[in-house]
């Protein structure tokens, strides 16, 4: 079997908070954000044996916990996504997967399988405007032919299936300007997702996106939003989530105490 592979970071502490983990960068997505910091790895092809990555996994296993898997979007390719993880699973690591919601066919098989232990799943915009969802990933700028309203149902369909498992969930929303980062944009994701992880240990991301190495050429001379602007956010999620982090690029992962903000 081969996989179409992107790249690796050996030991990395930032892609799943609080454990060390091996990073596999598969190639492939079928949205184009235009803020992507991976945007090199959308498209090509570099197929490589598996048995190249998983001596990849096997020489970090002395240092690492776990395995994360993300892309691009890693779950367009099911088949290597589902060997790495079994590989990591009989190595005793941990298996997380990056994933934008898109492909719940896969996550219900992989859930089934008990393959993943972790679900780091993006909400890019407000899951009840189609409009600003289409936006966001692409959808005008880069020509795609996806059907927002379907992104929107299959995202929302992951959601329910890995909320519902004993899988650990993350959902994260990255914030830019002029894309989505308002407090009416956080609110609204905010009251979309209380339903799931309101009252759970799961926690709600505010992501601080990094415009000057954005896809889009249009954003790079954006100026980022600040971890102040981010802490108002966190508010505008409040009442509707209990679990909610700034991701900055000053102060790393900061869980909001709303007593004292």
């Amino acid at each position: 079997m081969k996989a179409n592979y992107g790249s690796y970071i050996p030991i990395s502490t930032v892609d799943w908070h609080g454990k060390a983990a091996v990073v596999l960068f598969l190639r492939g997505c079928p949205f184009r954000c235009p803020y992507c910091q991976n945007y090199e790895i959308l498209t090509g092809s570099d197929l490589v044996e598996m048995r190249v990555l998983q001596d990849k996994i096997e020489s970090s296993t002395p240092f690492i916990s776990s395995l994360v898997i993300s892309g691009g979007e890693p779950l367009i390719q099911k088949k290597a996504v589902k060997e790495l993880a079994s590989f990591a699973k009989k190595k005793g690591l941990l298996v997380g997967i990056h994933t934008n919601g898109f492909y719940p066919e896969v996550i219900e098989e992989l859930l089934q399988k008990s393959l993943v232990d972790a679900f780091f799943l993006d909400i890019k915009a407000p899951m009840n405007d189609p409009i600003a969802y289409c936006k966001v990933i692409g959808c005008d700028e880069y020509n795609l032919t996806l059907e927002p309203k379907e992104v929107i149902e299959d995202i929302a369909k992951s959601l329910d299936l890995i909320s519902k498992s004993n899988a650990h969930l993350e959902v994260r929303t990255t914030v830019i300007p002029g894309l989505v980062g308002s407090k009416e944009d956080i609110a609204a994701i905010g009251q979309f997702l209380s339903p799931y992880i309101k009252d759970s240990d799961k926690p709600y991301v505010i992501q601080q996106g990094l415009p000057e190495n954005a896809m889009s050429e249009n954003l790079r001379d954006t100026k980022p939003f600040t971890r102040k602007e981010l802490l108002e956010m966190a508010k505008a999620a409040y009442p509707f989530l209990h679990n909610v982090w700034i991701r900055t690029k000053e102060a790393g992962n900061e869980r909001i105490n709303f007593e004292f903000i």
